[in-house]
C-alpha cells in the first residue's frame, strides 16, 4: 500500500512540475482570441472595446497604462470600454512576450508604421469606431501635445457614450497639465 501511495505521490508532484512549464511554453493567447474574448465581454456589459497595441520597452505605454489604471481614471475609462492589450514589436529575448497575429491585426487597421501605443476603438461587432491616428494620419501614441490631446477628446466623445461630462473634463484637464521633467 505504501508503495502505491508514493507512487501517486510522485505522479502528482511530476504534474504539478510540468503544468507551469507547459503553461509557460504556450505563450501569451493570441491576439485574434484576446479580441474575440473582449468582444464578447463588451457585448455583454454594453460597451465598446479599446485595444492597445504596446511593448515592454515603450515608455509611452506606460504612461498610458498608468493613466488608465489610475485610481483617478480605471473607472471613468471601464464604464465604457473593454480594454485589451496586445502585445507586439518586442525585441530579443522579450520576443516571447508577442501575441500571435499582433503584428497582423495592427496592420489591418493600418497602423504598421504608426508606432506605439497604437490603440482601436471597436463596437462589440468589430466595426472600427476611432483610433489613435490624428488628422493628419499620424499616430497620437499617448496623447500629450494639444492637438493630440484635442483629437483623444473628439475620440472620447465619439466612442465613450457612459463618460460624462464632467469626467470627460477631468481627463482633458489631466492631459493638458503641464508635467514635472
Amino acid at each position: 500500500m505504501r508503495t502505491l501511495a508514493k507512487s501517486f505521490s510522485l505522479v502528482l508532484l511530476g504534474a504539478a512540475l510540468t503544468l507551469p512549464t507547459l503553461s509557460m511554453a504556450s505563450g501569451p493567447a493570441p491576439a485574434k482570441a484576446l479580441l474575440a474574448e473582449a468582444s464578447a465581454r463588451a457585448l455583454k456589459e454594453k460597451k465598446n472595446v479599446l485595444v492597445i497595441f504596446h511593448a515592454s520597452w515603450c515608455g509611452w505605454c506606460h504612461k498610458l497604462d498608468d493613466m488608465l489604471e489610475s485610481p483617478k481614471f480605471k473607472s471613468t475609462f471601464e464604464k465604457s470600454y473593454v480594454i485589451t492589450h496586445v502585445d507586439v514589436m518586442e525585441n530579443g529575448p522579450k520576443k516571447n512576450l508577442e501575441n500571435e497575429g499582433g503584428a497582423d491585426l495592427m496592420a489591418k487597421f493600418g497602423a504598421e508604421k504608426a508606432g506605439l501605443p497604437f490603440f482601436v476603438v471597436l463596437s462589440p461587432a468589430g466595426k472600427q469606431l476611432g483610433d489613435s491616428f490624428l488628422p493628419s494620419k499620424e499616430n497620437m501614441g499617448f496623447p500629450s501635445a494639444p492637438e493630440e490631446v484635442s483629437a483623444f477628446m473628439v475620440l472620447l466623445k465619439k466612442t465613450a457614450p457612459k463618460m460624462s461630462a464632467g469626467e470627460q473634463t477631468t481627463v482633458e484637464k489631466f492631459l493638458r497639465a503641464p508635467k514635472a521633467k
